[in-house]
């Protein structure tokens, strides 16, 4: 059985971590099939978000330790597998069953939203090992959450439950550890039936909002991004449908 299940349904795809015995760990030949997996849901065409989870009771225990080299390209190459999810063009949800450890808290807070369960968990964990972040994690942590609940994890190493990640903005919501998969996937309903482009531009628009202070900036790129899409046949459909709507009142 592969380490690294993918499956498209709904027009979502799944990537499944399916090393339980392992806690699901980064070795490098699982990122270059999480890297894989993610080049897959993004040349599909029908392909509109991607969902990452973990089989058993972690959801990534982060990168083998026998990998944990200093050397930049082997670093790299365990950067690999969440990067790609992190820099994904697709929607993501990391729906988190377990422990997110290292690396995979690193893939956890890579993804655009963070379903948990009771059972999840954010350690970062570095200081254990006597390692400073790394993969790009002080960043986007400092994306999601204030100074003091990055600070706290970061600087002193705390780890944080599912539902306190939700307290702290970090996770959307917490659900029933069975229904984890179901509740990912009901939470891409209202963009299955969406334009994958318009998805794709916005995610796109959302990211470059990030990074500058300036209103004037993104009001430019959101109005050339607004024409663009009215000027496409499913804004037209929609806008008709509901100018009718209204006017049947």
């Amino acid at each position: 059985m592969s380490p690294v299940l993918f499956e498209v349904r709904d027009n979502v795809a799944l990537i499944t971590l399916n090393n339980p015995d392992k806690r699901n760990m980064l070795s490098l030949e699982v990122c270059r099939l999480i890297v894989d997996a993610v080049s897959q849901a993004e040349q599909h065409p029908e392909v509109k978000a991607l969902i990452v989870t973990g089989n058993g009771p972690a959801f990534c225990a982060g990168g083998q330790l026998t990998d944990l080299t200093p050397d930049q390209q082997t670093l790299e190459s365990i950067y690999s597998g969440f990067l790609s999810i992190a820099n994904s063009t697709l929607p993501t949800i990391a729906a988190i069953n377990g422990p997110a450890v290292g690396a995979g808290f690193n893939m956890a807070v890579g993804c655009d939203v963070r379903i948990v369960t009771e059972r999840a968990r954010f350690e970062p964990r570095f200081f254990g090992l006597g390692l400073h972040p790394g993969g790009g994690n002080t960043w986007m942590l400092r994306q999601l959450v204030n100074w003091n609940t990055a600070a706290g994890m970061l600087l002193f190493s705390q780890s944080i439950s599912g539902r306190e990640a939700v307290d702290k903005g970090l996770a959307w919501k917490c659900v029933e550890a069975d229904k984890l998969v179901d509740e990912a996937f009901a939470f891409t309903a209202n963009i299955r039936h969406l334009p994958k482009e318009l998805l794709l531009r916005t995610k796109e628009t959302l990211r470059q909002a990030g990074g500058t202070n300036s209103h004037q900036e993104i009001l430019d790129r959101e109005t050339t991004e607004q024409i663009w899409s009215i000027n496409q046949p499913f804004a037209r459909e929609a806008i008709d449908a509901m100018i009718n709507k209204i006017s049947s009142k």
